[in-house]
């Protein structure tokens, strides 16, 4: 064997180590149980919902935060047009729910090029509690979900938590390739870190912080040009020494219907950002693709027998991890079948990787932007 082929080999088992310290630390992240017993009764708790437009599963996204075993607490929903199709489903929740206290907030201003967070600015002086909960709006989740976010932060000093999430049905390719990059990669991902280096970010699904850390942290108006709000907000609050941590409480998120380009776009406008945000961490995930290396292990020894055995270990190891992941820790409900994808999304997830390097443009609610280095977006137009 020639060089290449040794350093080839030296990136393969480095990507398997690192499939396997996931496995720990998603195992040792899934059953540590929550910090504290959730309760029935506590702070107050607001919940900031900003809502762009009506999908399949708004009913159920949205009634789950009507019907919380938690008091009190008040929901106030943001929507920026008051033609929204959203609207007519919103006054017919809260009509179902009168004992909820619950808001619909035309929020017309556009303040900054992040419209959750303009809506989240004009929703804020509504608050009637100093507990925070930001939740997207094709999130759903259990009926004990607040009370699980008010028993954390008993804890002193802490000042954020965010929740893993699964994705929900999906009934088309680009869904079933979005709910296994949550499994296979992002989540795993995310208790790897965990376990290593420990949380400095928070994932947008949805976030609990106090009205102090929001304080402490610069509030709202510095995120407003900022593309990945979740990772700047959670990073702030982190660097003003107060705690940020991802509870192992799983949400679940719906998006059901996205298509291919819809999930390449995604990707790479994820890519482009976590490149921008975390340099060295991003440029450390190149090692993650396992499959790729045994591919260029194949081409490398002239399609030696061992060389397959390398290929197919890989491939059985990254399918345990997505498998362990998705069933196991996420509770998931992506069908068995759907698993036979994992090779081609690895493969296109490589190529993603590759293409962030390739420049800082990125596709966003139909619009075009440049990411600076600091992760702010510049209109390309």
């Amino acid at each position: 064997m020639g060089v290449m082929a040794y350093l080839i080999i030296l990136l393969l088992a480095a990507a398997w180590a690192y499939q396997f310290l996931a496995l720990i630390s998603l195992w040792r992240f899934f059953r540590t149980p929550p910090p504290a017993a959730p309760v029935g009764t506590g702070p107050g708790i607001t919940v900031f919902k900003p809502l762009k437009g009506l999908e399949p599963q708004s009913r159920e996204c949205l009634a789950s935060f009507l019907t919380q075993a938690y008091q009190p607490y008040q929901v106030l929903f943001g929507v920026r047009d008051p033609d929204n199709p959203v609207l007519p489903l919103l006054r017919e929740l809260c009509a179902a729910h009168p004992g909820c206290d619950a808001q619909i907030v035309i929020c017309p201003d556009h303040l900054g090029l992040n419209p959750k967070i303009s809506t989240l600015r004009q929703l804020l002086p509504r608050a009637r509690y100093d507990l925070f909960v930001i939740a997207d709006a094709d999130v759903r989740v259990g009926s004990d979900y607040l009370a699980q976010v008010a028993a954390a932060f008993r804890e002193p000093g802490l000042g954020l938590v965010s929740c893993p999430y699964r994705a929900g049905g999906s009934r088309t390719l680009g869904a079933a390739f979005e709910a296994l990059v949550i499994a296979a990669d992002f989540i795993p991902s995310v208790a790897t870190a965990a376990a290593v280096e420990g949380i400095r970010f928070a994932l947008g699904a949805t976030m609990a912080l106090t009205r102090q850390a929001l304080d402490a942290s610069g509030g709202l108006p510095p995120l407003a040009d900022f593309l990945a709000d979740d990772y700047q907000l959670g990073f702030r609050v982190a660097r003003t020494g107060l705690q940020v941590k991802v509870l192992p409480y799983v949400v679940e998120t719906h998006n059901p219907e996205m298509s291919l380009m819809a999930y390449l776009a995604h990707q790479l406008r994820w890519a482009r950002t976590y490149r921008v945000c975390r340099p060295g961490g991003y440029l450390a995930y190149g090692i993650t693709h396992a499959l790729v290396f045994s591919l260029l292990l194949l081409g490398a020894t002239g399609l030696a027998p061992w060389a397959w055995g390398a290929m197919f270990a890989t491939l059985a190891l990254r399918a345990v991890v997505a498998v362990f992941s998705e069933k196991l820790c996420l509770r998931g409900s992506l069908p068995l079948p759907a698993f036979a994808l994992l090779p081609f999304k690895d493969l296109v997830a490589f190529g993603l990787w590759l293409a962030s390097f390739l420049g800082s443009r990125v596709s966003w609610g139909g619009r075009a932007y440049r990411v600076t280095r600091e992760g702010r977006l510049v209109p390309e137009d």
